[in-house]
């Protein structure tokens, strides 16, 4: 008897595992087709950094586990991290410059 309720409460805990807005993600608005960039192109290239950008922010909202992302969003996701901050640096090293006068 003690063996059956143990396997009656599993079920009613896989059903109640599931929140209703994990239910309704069907992914279709989530975007994997853009090609591989590299961080030295996304800072060179703001449109497709943008792109990018808006592309890893969607599959963050979308709150999947980043280890069942598709690879070639993962990397551009990086890179474009990695590009942030690289323009980021340069931004600094130009207002330094500025302001020592060279």
């Amino acid at each position: 008897m003690r063996h059956f309720r143990t396997f009656m409460i599993w079920p009613v805990l896989a059903v109640t595992a599931c929140s209703p807005s994990e239910k309704s993600q069907t992914g279709d608005n989530l975007r994997s087709d853009i090609p591989l960039r590299s961080a030295p192109y996304l800072s060179e290239h703001p449109q497709e950094f943008a792109q990018v950008d808006a592309m890893c922010e969607q599959w963050k909202a979308s709150q999947r586990p980043i280890a069942t992302w598709p690879a070639v969003v993962t990397e551009n996701c990086n890179n474009a991290n990695a590009a942030r901050l690289r323009n980021l640096q340069k931004k600094q090293s130009e207002h330094m410059k500025k302001q020592m006068g060279i």
